[in-house]
């Protein structure tokens, strides 16, 4: 736990530093408004893409066997989507035109939080509906 809440602290730390330093830029004249928000944007994907490429290795033991099998299954589709979500939302704010990487980015980050959501309520529904199969009977 400490260590988890060690690494978050110090990402924390580099977010800000860089929003600081990008926004410092700006002010010195080095870069132009367009290209601070860009460069905070993708590296907001690119920290999503980074946390969600962990979660698989974020599942913890609990329940059945079945249990236990579908939650990781659910984490792995989540890491999955979320972490190509991230880079999609990087390089889109990274490489396409402003409005297009504004909504393109909430769609691809809002479909990949539906499939993550969705196929979890479908793996623990499953689980359920086999544990009420097996007690039944």
């Amino acid at each position: 736990m400490t260590k988890r809440l060690g690494w978050a602290i110090a990402l924390a730390a580099f977010i800000l530093g860089s929003a600081l330093a990008l926004r410092y830029a700006e002010g010195a004249g080095l870069m132009g408004a367009d290209a601070v928000r860009r460069a905070m944007q993708a590296l907001i994907g690119l920290m999503l893409a980074g946390y969600a490429n962990l979660m698989p290795k974020q599942g913890r033991g609990f329940g059945s066997l079945s249990a236990q099998a579908r939650a990781q299954t659910a984490l792995r589709v989540g890491g999955w989507s979320l972490t190509l979500a991230g880079l999609t939302y990087a390089g889109l704010w990274a490489f396409a035109p402003l409005e297009i990487a504004d909504t393109a980015g909430l769609v691809v980050v809002a479909a990949a939080t539906v499939l993550t959501a969705g196929y979890a309520l479908w793996a623990f529904t499953a689980c359920r509906r086999d544990r009420g199969a097996s007690t039944s009977r």
